[in-house]
C-alpha cells in the first residue's frame, strides 16, 4: 500500500501534501481595468514569510514595486466554504497592503487591500502550480 504524502500546517495539522503552500509559484499579478496580468513569482520560505517578485518592466509600468514581503498576520484556518481550502492574511507593511491568502490545492489567490481601507479591492494575483510540482515534489511511496 503506498504511503500518502502529508503536511503539517500551523494551527489547523497534518493534512494532504496538495496543501503545502512552501516553495515556488508562478504567479499571475492583476490589475483592475487592464487586460493583461503581471508575471511574477512568489516564494514562500514559511508559514510566517513569503517573497512576491514581479516582472520588472510590468511591475514599473504599473506603479508597482518589482519585490514585496509578506508576512502571515493571522492564524491559518479552514474555510467556511468547506472541501479543505485554507485562509489565512498577510500583510505587506512597505506597502501598506494587506493580502488575503486562500489556498487550494495548485492554486494560491491573493484578494489585495489597503491596509487603512480594508474594504477597497486593489489587485488579485493568482499563484498556481501544476500536478507535476507535487509528483516531483512528494513521489509516493512503495508505487
Amino acid at each position: 500500500m503506498p504511503k500518502h504524502p502529508t503536511v503539517e500546517i500551523p494551527n489547523v495539522g497534518a493534512m494532504d501534501h496538495a496543501w503545502d503552500v512552501l516553495g515556488h509559484w508562478e504567479v499571475e499579478f492583476e490589475l483592475p481595468f487592464h487586460e493583461d496580468s503581471i508575471p511574477g513569482k512568489l516564494n514562500v520560505t514559511s508559514w510566517k514569510e513569503a517573497e512576491l517578485d514581479l516582472e520588472p518592466w510590468g511591475a514599473a509600468a504599473a506603479g508597482l514595486p518589482e519585490r514585496v514581503t509578506l508576512e502571515r498576520a493571522s492564524r491559518v484556518h479552514l474555510t467556511d466554504a468547506g472541501g479543505g481550502a485554507l485562509q489565512w492574511v498577510y500583510v505587506a507593511a512597505e506597502d501598506d497592503w494587506t493580502l488575503q491568502a486562500t489556498l487550494w490545492p495548485g492554486s494560491l489567490h491573493l484578494f489585495i487591500q489597503p491596509t487603512a481601507e480594508p474594504d477597497e479591492h486593489l489587485f488579485r494575483a493568482v499563484a498556481t502550480r501544476t500536478r507535476e510540482y507535487y509528483t516531483r515534489k512528494y513521489p509516493l511511496v512503495g508505487i
